[in-house]
């Protein structure tokens, strides 16, 4: 069966390759979830391809109205409108004669302007649960015998939530549930794919955002299919930027690829330690040090107090630093954005600053330690050599939940700095502990770290 791609980023990843020419499919969800921006959105990308869509709207809403809207949205060409992209009304229709008036409406139009997407935007359902179970199985018969007829695939928007257009009513080819949650002081996104026929999907909900460039899907990475390859620890060894750490370990550092914790309570020296590692790159070995919580410039300067070269290195280029987890970023997302850096930036050290950016989100206690599992094995399958630092309490607050006593089985190499209140801590002084170090053995189980010489 012919494929027509959605070409909006992440959906046809969840559809393995698209929607099925011919098919009918629902969007379903309350209002302001999206459901329009989308139509529009694969509407207008796919004008660019010189595809054409007819778009009928059973709102009182003008088409104006909406084009106003969508004039602030990036894929919007307002030259394609009435070129590639017709815009119908058949609220009168369904006001007059019903179901019967629109199919006999769409019949017309799509003889006229011969689309390879119809979009039907705004079937209510508090209205098609007035009618009969017949009229709404006879006028969805109708819509997919018109559409399969000239190879036009077809969306479905509606308020609804499977009641009035259930898959066993309507025999549609796929139903697409949106939602909107909202979590603490954040708030996310989900679409589930809750019927798709012909062809396997990536099960699950997956989170969306929705800015200025559209709809922007982040499929589930836990859920994504396992790219067959060498993920394996590398054979050479990374400096962790930190002399007597790596004078205590066997072989000069870590292992090229490994995935290291830094576990500590606030102070105790996490992050100078991710500085330090992040300050190690190179042109040839490009950092990447993502924050969730400190602001880049505040790193800058914090590593130049402690005598580490993290603005020589952001100045030339070999380190990046970025924020993580800011406004309503969903774990998937940061997940994807993450991973996008990484490719896109060739980075080969990567610095994570609190886990529990990553724990704040509405998944985390569901699914967040299987991601995390799946987003270190995509790392070490990009020859990434991570650090990723953990704040228990912080991560407790997060997650609603204790750091798992198997988290630590995700990483390599596991280092804790002792739990010493600051009260009882010289102030330049921290103990590490060497707790696990994949591929290698340590001379030592603890070793000091003095904050300003390192």
């Amino acid at each position: 069966m012919k494929r027509l791609a959605t070409l909006v980023e992440g959906l046809d990843e969840i559809l393995n390759g698209g929607l099925f020419e011919g098919g009918v499919y629902i969007f379903e969800g309350p209002p302001g979830v999206g459901k329009t921006t989308l139509a529009n959105q694969i509407a207008y990308t796919l004008a660019r391809r010189e595809v054409r869509t007819l778009y009928v709207t059973m709102l009182a809403e003008s088409h104006s109205r909406m084009l106003q809207h969508m004039e602030q949205q990036i894929f919007f060409d307002r030259h394609e409108v009435s070129a590639k992209v017709f815009y119908v009304s058949g609220y009168r229709e369904l006001e007059q004669d019903g179901l019967k008036g629109v199919v006999s409406l769409l019949r017309g139009e799509l003889m006229r302007h011969r689309p390879s997407l119809l979009v039907i935007d705004g079937m209510v359902v508090n209205n098609l649960e007035a009618m009969t179970n017949d009229s709404v199985r006879q006028f969805v018969h109708e819509l997919q015998s018109l559409v399969s007829a000239l190879s036009c695939t077809c969306l479905l928007l509606t308020s609804g939530h499977g009641n009035a257009l259930s898959a066993e009513q309507t025999m549609v080819d796929g139903i697409f549930a949106f939602e909107d949650h909202g979590f603490h002081w954040r708030a996310e996104r989900r679409m589930q794919v809750r019927k798709f026929r012909g062809s396997q999907i990536i099960r699950g909900q997956h989170t969306f955002c929705i800015s200025t460039q559209g709809l922007q899907f982040f499929p589930r990475l836990e859920s994504l299919p396992l790219i067959v390859t060498d993920a394996r620890l590398g054979m050479t060894t990374l400096s962790s930027g930190i002399p007597s750490l790596d004078h205590v370990l066997k072989k000069g550092g870590v292992l090229s690829g490994s995935a290291s914790a830094v576990i500590g309570f606030p102070g105790s020296g996490k992050t100078t330690m991710g500085l330090a590692f992040a300050a190690a790159c190179d042109s040839e070995s490009p950092g990447l040090l993502l924050s969730c919580t400190e602001l880049g410039a505040d790193l800058r300067r914090f590593g130049a107090e402690v005598g580490l070269g993290v603005d020589a290195a952001v100045t030339a280029g070999a380190l990046t630093i970025k924020n993580l987890g800011h406004e309503d970023e969903s774990m998937d997302e940061m997940g994807h954005k993450m991973l996008r850096l990484v490719d896109e930036l060739k980075i080969r050290r990567l610095v994570v600053d609190g886990l529990a950016g990553l724990a704040e989100t509405l998944a985390f206690p569901e699914r967040g330690y299987r991601f995390l599992g799946r987003l270190l094995h995509e790392l070490r399958r990009r020859g990434v050599t991570s650090l990723f630092t953990v704040d228990p309490e912080a991560l407790a607050v997060a997650a609603g939940t204790p750091l798992a006593d198997g988290v630590s089985g995700w990483f390599d190499n596991v280092f804790i700095f002792e739990a010493d209140t600051a009260l009882h801590r010289q102030v330049d002084r921290r103990v590490l502990t060497v707790a696990k170090v994949r591929g290698g053995a340590v001379s030592q189980s603890t070793v000091d770290i003095f904050l300003s010489g390192v």
